[in-house]
């Protein structure tokens, strides 16, 4: 059992919160009455979302294989995910929330216990973001984290998934310009348009991961392939032999000059290719900073003031005053 789990349950055990465990599913469920627009916006883009993704069905194919759930980007990328691996990710985000909003709570409610509460100085690792990658949209990105991408990079992720830290270059952060080039980008963006691969794309054949042409090295001409003298058109072997070099000089010319023109329109297309490649990253990397973003603002409002459903519950706090962003009809403890 993790420290957070021990943490959760003996919140759980010692202490009486308002709300379930299933903390984001309740929210959910009272998304109309949240009066904050702050944690309404995270429920009404991601938490609904991801418990859709999770209540999909899935062929099962011999073996245990599954086919997976797919959906389709702006960009055209297929992002395909197992429901349940989205659940078990869903439940640790659930969590994240309970410990936040039970901390929360308890520290309005109860200060007497506060030494009890578990700290908040919380991390979302980059496994759990890797897990939820495919249902939102940033899986590439999520790959390159884990695997050939630079310490820069590493330590973008790192204080990004920071849940309580600053904001500082969430914005700005771009990775570096050779990520299309990484080997783990090119190694998701070739993958085949099999019904099990977590993503592919169309734009991309197979023929990218071979090489990279962009660097261009001539290769040695070939010899020219030499007939053998034929004395019956050529009496005098001083013109045979004249003939003959001028062949084997125009063999070579033309060798070079047809392999540049090939070199040439295949750096066309590859340029095309990566300009794709570098589109689909931008877009997953919006599609992870506003992720991110959403999350730390929600955990933050959370924070401050744990109960967001009007006309649920309402407690005061010490000096006898409602918490903040919460209305309710009537006010008292349950």
């Amino acid at each position: 059992m993790s420290t957070q789990e021990k943490h959760i349950t003996s919140l759980m055990s010692r202490q009486r919160v308002p709300f379930e465990k299933d903390v984001l599913k309740f929210l959910l469920k009272h998304e109309a009455r949240i009066v904050n627009p702050v944690v309404r916006s995270f429920i009404r883009r991601y938490v609904k979302w991801l418990y859709d993704c999770v209540n999909q069905e899935v062929t099962i194919l011999p073996g245990g294989a599954i086919e997976l759930v797919r959906w389709t980007s702006k960009e055209g990328g297929s992002y395909g995910y197992d429901p349940a691996s989205i659940g078990f990710y869903l439940y640790k985000l659930n969590e994240i929330f309970f410990t936040v909003m039970g901390n929360a709570y308890i520290r309005i409610t109860q200060q007497e216990t506060l030494e009890d509460l578990p700290p908040l100085n919380m991390q979302l690792s980059i496994e759990m973001l890797k897990g939820l990658s495919t249902g939102l949209g940033f899986y590439v990105l999520a790959f390159y984290f884990t695997t050939d991408a630079p310490s820069e990079a590493h330590g973008w992720v790192h204080w990004a998934c920071d849940l309580f830290g600053e904001f500082r270059d969430l914005e700005t952060w771009r990775p570096d310009k050779q990520v299309v080039t990484s080997k783990s980008v090119r190694q998701v963006l070739r993958s085949e348009q099999l019904p099990d691969v977590p993503y592919h794309h169309a734009a991309f054949p197979k023929f990218v991961q071979e090489h990279d042409p962009r660097t261009y090295k001539p290769p040695e001409a070939p010899t020219a392939p030499s007939p053998p003298y034929d004395k019956s058109y050529y009496v005098d072997r001083s013109n045979w032999d004249g003939l003959h070099l001028g062949y084997k000089h125009g063999f070579s010319h033309g060798f070079k000059t047809g392999h540049r023109a090939g070199y040439d329109q295949c750096m066309e297309d590859t340029s095309i290719l990566f300009s794709e490649a570098a589109f689909i990253i931008e877009c997953e990397r919006k599609r992870l900073v506003d992720f991110l973003r959403s999350l730390r603002q929600t955990l933050g409002v959370l924070n401050d003031d744990p109960l967001m459903v009007e006309a649920e519950v309402q407690v005061a706090t010490p000096d006898g005053k409602p918490t903040n962003g919460y209305r309710a009809d009537s006010q008292g403890e349950e």
